[in-house]
């Protein structure tokens, strides 16, 4: 009785095996490195629905989309009715403005994230198919160390963004105290306001603004940290295929890794991913350009306020004053930082792809195959990048001038003001 059928069984079940472990593997790594910013922007109603969502999910969505925006009111209209009718000092204005700067700022990435849904699920679709043809190890830990710093830059943006959210919303309202006023007691709050229904001085109106400014915060923050979060999702991923297209291109002369025997034919598959990775990064650019300029305004404008405001504190002496503002400017500036951080990373890569396709060793090839690498030469040297607005790139050397620009206004309004 003859073996072989038996051994080409067991060789069968084997290699099934093996494409189901990678299978698996592919799911685990694609959950791990989208987890962060799934879980945030689910929160806030921005992550898009499965074409299957049941009812219950669609109107969850639907009702926490109508939180967020009733929360971005409840901070912005009170906010500037004070402004425009109550406060008569520029100081004053300019501390209620800050706030509102920021909720405005983040009111707007959320409405542009809203409009964007179908493109973000469109990139989620992208990102799952990419996930799915890998197969060589060495691929994967690439597109793995790149999931980790994506996280790690989430992480360390929600740590920032929420811990001087929580200060500047509990502790340092808290720790004012109340100031008598004639026969008036005021109590502070994070966003001073103007309700023309009530007295939000007078409880328990006073708590239940103090708790709806405190949720408002909460919204803001997530919308912050979400956006951010997405942004080095996206872009870390785009680095990750990039690694692999330089693997690809390598390939190309040397036929290490793929199976194919004809050049042409490696040749044909890098111009695909090539193709495939640049619509990619298209995609990701049309939903954050717009996001990526409001980030440069805000981070301008409060920037330049929280050191206005560092200012006021250091001449009062108040402890927890300086505190809250320190680290509110270091979450500002740090979460500029990251985008304009990941932005960088994919200018160099993109570089990096159009030096390796540049010094490939063609001379190894035959000349009808030489011809084919044209196209490919061509195509790897177009920049790749993040413009904000399609008026500034992303890059560290822009982030260094928007520090300095918010400084530069920041002596203005001193000198001013």
């Amino acid at each position: 009785m003859s073996i072989e059928p038996q051994v080409n069984n067991f060789k069968k079940e084997k290699e099934r095996g093996q494409e189901e472990d990678i299978v698996v593997r592919n799911k685990r790594s694609l959950s791990y490195s989208m987890k962060i910013p799934y879980y945030i922007l689910r929160v806030i109603g921005v992550w898009p629905l499965r074409t299957d969502a049941s009812v219950i999910d669609r109107f969850a969505s639907y009702s926490m989309k109508c939180m967020c925006y009733f929360f971005f009111a409840f901070i912005l209209i009170p906010g500037f009715l004070r402004i425009f009718l109550i406060e008569k000092s520029t100081q004053q204005k300019l501390k209620i403005f800050g706030p509102l700067c920021s909720c405005s700022t983040n009111a707007m990435k959320y409405s542009i994230l809203l409009m964007h849904r179908e493109k973000i699920r469109t990139c989620l679709k992208h990102i799952r198919e990419d996930w799915t043809k890998i197969i060589l190890q060495e691929d994967h830990e690439l597109m793995m160390s790149q999931a980790r710093i994506g996280r790690i830059l989430s992480t360390m943006s929600i740590c920032f963004i929420y811990g001087a959210g929580i200060f500047y919303r509990t502790f340092l309202p808290l720790s004012k105290g109340s100031v008598v006023v004639g026969n008036r007691t005021i109590r502070p709050l994070a966003c001073p306001s103007y309700f023309v229904l009530f007295d939000e001085q007078k409880s328990p109106a006073y708590e239940l603004v103090f708790f709806g400014q405190f949720l408002g915060g909460f919204t803001v923050y997530t919308v912050g940290s979400g956006v951010c979060g997405l942004a080095a999702f996206f872009i870390m991923h785009v680095c990750g295929q990039l690694g692999i297209l330089m693997r690809k291109m390598n390939d190309i002369v040397e036929g290490n890794y793929s199976i194919e025997k004809n050049p042409k034919i490696r040749i044909a598959e890098v111009i695909r991913h090539q193709i495939r990775t640049r619509s990619f990064v298209k995609e990701v650019e049309e939903i954050l350009q717009y996001p990526c300029m409001a980030e440069i305004m805000g981070c301008t404008s409060l920037v330049c306020l929280v050191l206005y405001y560092l200012v006021m504190e250091w001449e009062d002496s108040d402890a927890t004053g300086l505190i809250t503002f320190v680290l509110l400017f270091v979450s500002f500036a740090f979460n500029m930082f990251i985008f304009c951080y990941i932005g960088e990373l994919l200018s160099e890569q993109g570089a990096k792809v159009g030096l390796t396709s540049s010094t490939l060793n063609w001379h190894c090839l035959p000349v009808k195959d030489m011809k084919c690498l044209i196209p490919v030469i061509i195509m790897s040297n177009y920049p790749l990048k993040i413009v904000a607005g399609k008026l500034m790139d992303m890059s560290l050397s822009n982030f260094n001038n928007i520090i300095k620009t918010a400084v530069g206004y920041f002596n203005i309004l001193r000198n001013s003001v």
